[in-house]
């Protein structure tokens, strides 16, 4: 894995570095002092993993998190855990407080090395709208309805009633069904147009179905044991909905 290193802290460096040297699977391709340096980088290069700082001068790492269109693998290292929410947010892959262990490095690793198995089991997938695509957009869901969705090579007739929730992954969208999961490499805004108003959009990164939704709590939805945050920007969808 294409890995950089975003840190005005040199002894970060060294850390993450050191441990690093220790698995086959991690490539440090590039050290950056700051957002701006990572940022000038990466309009010429692409990685499959950033380990991040929040706060650096000029531009904090979540900021420049947020102005990366199609963000590879996050993980964010950092000695302030009252971001930790703020990250979540953002869809990070995981955050490592400092001083971190090997150990607790390692735990971050192969979280990233399983997640970007899936996305290179995808392979490039579409969403292929399905000979029913006419009653998908009918605002009343019915049990019958269907989409076709393109994952690993294959294309699969869903039923809507089927989907516990949608989760974006960057470039792809990770459907999560009641006993599978298909990666497709689409936008969550394309789902979001597609599907009934039965889903509703609740964070940056979900859409999910109203009739699944089991318990709202705070800012988290529960789906079959799963908490799903609730993005500031799209509360209001939850509260029209409770209206």
């Amino acid at each position: 894995m294409k890995c950089i290193i975003v840190d005005d802290e040199p002894l970060a460096h060294k850390v993450i570095k050191n441990y690093s040297e220790n698995l086959d699977i991690l490539d440090i391709v590039k050290v950056c002092h700051s957002a701006l340096d990572a940022m000038n980088y990466l309009n010429e290069h692409s990685v499959d993993l950033i380990f991040l700082d929040i706060n650096m001068p000029k531009l904090r790492g979540l900021d420049f998190l947020r102005t990366l269109q199609n963000p590879p693998l996050i993980i964010i290292t950092t000695a302030y855990q009252e971001h930790a929410l703020e990250g979540y947010e953002l869809n990070i892959l995981d955050y490592l407080l400092k001083p971190f262990s090997f150990e607790r490095f390692l735990k971050a690793v192969n979280k990233a090395v399983a997640q970007k198995k899936l996305l290179e089991k995808a392979k490039k997938p579409t969403i292929v709208q399905g000979v029913n695509t006419s009653s998908v957009s009918n605002s009343n869901t019915t049990a019958g309805e269907q989409i076709f969705i393109k994952g690993d090579k294959k294309i699969h007739q869903v039923i809507l009633n089927s989907i516990n929730y949608l989760e974006s992954l960057g470039s792809y969208v990770k459907i999560h069904l009641e006993n599978d999961t298909i990666i497709t490499l689409d936008r969550l805004g394309n789902f979001e147009k597609l599907l009934p108003n039965t889903f509703i959009r609740v964070h940056k990164s979900y859409i999910v179905p109203v009739n699944k939704i089991e318990v709202i709590e705070g800012n988290r939805i529960k789906i079959q044991e799963t908490y799903i945050p609730i993005g500031r920007a799209y509360k209001h969808n939850l509260t029209k909905l409770i209206r």
